[in-house]
């Protein structure tokens, strides 16, 4: 009669310390741990972080999920007047104050590190919409190049260096790009378009989302340093969304339709499919980060909130079945 391993498969391998490279199905027994692990599947999710110090929306952000970067935002008191000009700085768990921006405003756009940002466009308290860009060294703002055209609520991607904006209010289609001094002209957006997501980078973009004042789309183009092409739809359109990761690698969070989504997307390059849902709907919040390490703060549930959400995207995951 054939034993039972000829007829079931592999043995369990007993190990002193778990496998670098274990697969999806894999188990082995750690005797360091006294433990029986496996890998398994485990779906995509959006768990709890640290509260910003300030609630706000209509803020912009950068960097990553370990250290990430938010600034400006409508943060207290009746619109127009609630302009905010602070930053706060995350390192994974809790958000601390940073340098304040020297022009507080709101509807903004970012790009960057949380060592090397840069925050341009949107709106200021009272006044016409702004031109002003500042770059930030992780601890001061520091005033950058004007851009060409004062518009708000713009998709803003890249780096400090080399960074992208591309579309807002008033509603329009145009792209500047930014060499770390001034801002010069790119290729136009096929579809105009304000409160638009953004990710990638400068010769690598992807915008997505937004709206043509009134309708809603649910757009997505991809750019290559000088011309933006059609990309694969959201399967939710949305205006005022977080956004995360590379053109190849996106995620798109949040935002409203109306009515005010929780909904999460995952980009591949040429189609999104469904992620996990965010624990709390919202619209007008900042993204950073990866599409596998994403990172979502603020926003307008209502009321104006503080919630940070972290994202794992969905993957093998190591676990322990029995044991320590």
């Amino acid at each position: 009669m054939s034993d039972y391993i000829t007829i079931k498969g592999q043995d369990i391998q007993v190990v002193s310390s778990d496998p670098a490279n274990p697969t999806l199905g894999q188990i082995w027994y750690n005797t360091t741990s006294q433990s029986l692990k496996g890998v398994e599947f485990a779906a995509a999710a959006w768990a709890t972080g640290g509260n910003l110090s300030t609630a706000r929306y209509y803020l912009a952000g950068c960097g990553i999920q370990t250290a990430g970067l938010g600034f400006g935002g409508y943060s207290s008191g009746s619109i127009p007047t609630g302009g905010s000009n602070s930053t706060e700085e995350y390192d994974g768990s809790a958000w601390t104050a940073g340098g304040n921006l020297g022009t507080a405003r709101y509807r903004l756009a970012g790009a960057g590190t949380q060592t090397a940002g840069l925050a341009f466009g949107g709106q200021a308290d009272a006044s016409p919409r702004t031109t002003a860009t500042e770059e930030y060294n992780g601890s001061t703002w520091t005033a950058g190049g004007t851009m060409s055209g004062s518009f708000q609520n713009r998709g803003g991607a890249g780096t400090q260096t080399a960074a992208l904006a591309f579309g807002g209010q008033p509603i329009t289609g145009t792209t500047e790009e930014y060499n770390g001094s001034s801002w010069t002209a790119g290729g136009n957006l096929n579809t105009a378009r304000t409160t638009i997501g953004g990710a990638g980078i400068q010769t690598a973009a992807l915008a997505f989302g937004g709206n043509i004042d009134p309708p809603i789309v649910n757009s997505t183009e991809e750019y290559d340093g000088s011309t933006w092409t059609v990309g694969g739809n959201l399967n939710t359109a949305r205006k005022a969304l977080g956004g995360a990761g590379t053109q190849t690698a996106a995620l798109a969070f949040g935002g409203e339709q109306p009515p005010i989504s929780a909904a999460t997307e995952e980009y591949d390059g040429s189609a999104w499919t469904a992620g996990g849902s965010m624990g709390t709907a919202r619209y007008g919040l900042a993204g950073a980060g990866t599409q596998t390490s994403g990172l979502g703060f603020g926003g307008n549930a209502p009321p104006f909130t503080a919630a940070t959400e972290e994202y794992t995207g969905g993957g093998p995951v190591t676990v322990t079945i029995s044991g320590s």
